[in-house]
């Protein structure tokens, strides 16, 4: 992998080609020249030792890419370091950096502004160097939270995985998929867009909260309360996942009156509030500033069941051996 400067890499396992054993695929992004978003993808297959080059060079890093070095290595945020003086400035490099339209600039440039932009570290770095050159001072906050993988049933993943697909595969195609279009959860970025959601809820709904995820994006999406998590995700990693329930608070503006983070097909640790709270900011909803029924699940070192520690009685309720205190959920399990 060619990496100079800034770079992340990643690596997944996939099907060799050539003889259908496992291979690994290393995936990359970084900077060359300090300047240019470069990124690469390359395939080895221990079995019979092919190698394949995929790309390596400038262009759209594609998303199975991106999606990669996010569930490796978790978002970043770009923030402005101040008051934006010139918003035109940031607005110009915004559309050249994007190549978009002056709509869609606008649309990055009110993130910005309001919540930071968030994606690979790789992209923050760029985006930095980008507005600084128009004179836009702004800064890369590292530590936004981690990843979550699926830790479910498998067949439940590749269901939702197939949905997203098919879901996808329509709205390419001019049809209207569920939600709108949008496979998976419904995404709100937007005060605007949780308001029309929200607006459409029976009271019935209202009642009870709903399945959420915070995908790597920093975006919360909203699924009926029955709904897998994995699901509402489309198969993908996630910052946060759990349950949210909204209301309508004195003067009839919403907020946020119950939010936890029961998943146990994600099992994200308490650590994750952070994601939550900065999703739940970015739409204006006031929130109890916390999990109002914090899970704190673990994996048993010895017989690699995943539980919920009851009371801070941190024993596994399968085998009776002792949990550690970290969370671990995401450790190899014991064969």
């Amino acid at each position: 992998m060619g990496v100079a400067g800034v770079g992340q890499g990643a690596r997944t396992a996939v099907r060799c080609e050539q003889c259908g054993s496992a291979a690994v695929r290393s995936v990359g992004q970084f900077l060359h020249r300090g300047r240019e978003l470069w990124w690469d993808a390359e395939c080895h297959c221990p079995s019979c030792d092919l190698n394949t080059c995929e790309h390596s060079g400038p262009g759209a890093t594609p998303e199975d890419v991106r999606t990669a070095l996010l569930a490796a290595h978790g978002p970043t945020r770009l923030r402005l370091s101040g008051p934006l003086g010139d918003p035109v400035a940031a607005l110009r490099a915004l559309r050249e950096g994007s190549g978009g339209s002056l709509r869609a600039a606008r649309e990055l440039l009110d993130e910005l502004r309001e919540f930071g932009l968030s994606g690979t570290a790789v992209e923050m770095a760029w985006w930095r160097v980008r507005l600084g050159e128009r004179g836009v001072a702004a800064e890369v906050e590292e530590g936004f939270g981690r990843a979550y993988r699926y830790v479910g049933p498998p067949e439940l993943r590749e269901a939702a995985v197939r949905e997203f697909s098919a879901a996808r595969g329509s709205a390419a195609g001019g049809s209207a998929a569920s939600n709108g279009g949008t496979p998976g959860g419904l995404p709100v970025r937007t005060a605007g867009e949780f308001a029309g959601w929200a607006g459409v809820r029976t009271a019935a709904e209202l009642a009870e909260p709903f399945t959420f995820v915070v995908d790597l994006g920093g975006v919360l999406r909203l699924a009926p309360r029955r709904s897998e998590h994995v699901a509402c995700a489309g198969g993908e990693s996630v910052s946060s996942a759990g349950e949210v329930g909204f209301r309508r608070a004195g003067g009839g503006a919403w907020e946020v009156w119950t939010v936890s983070n029961l998943s146990t097909g994600y099992c994200p640790d308490v650590t994750s509030w952070p994601a939550v709270a900065a999703a739940l900011d970015r739409l204006g909803l006031p929130h109890p500033g916390g999990f109002t029924h914090a899970v704190v699940f673990r994996r048993c070192p010895g017989c690699g069941r995943c539980g919920i520690v009851r009371e801070g009685h941190y024993v596994c309720v399968f085998c009776d051996g002792d949990l550690p205190e970290r969370w671990n959920v995401d450790d190899p399990v014991p064969a």
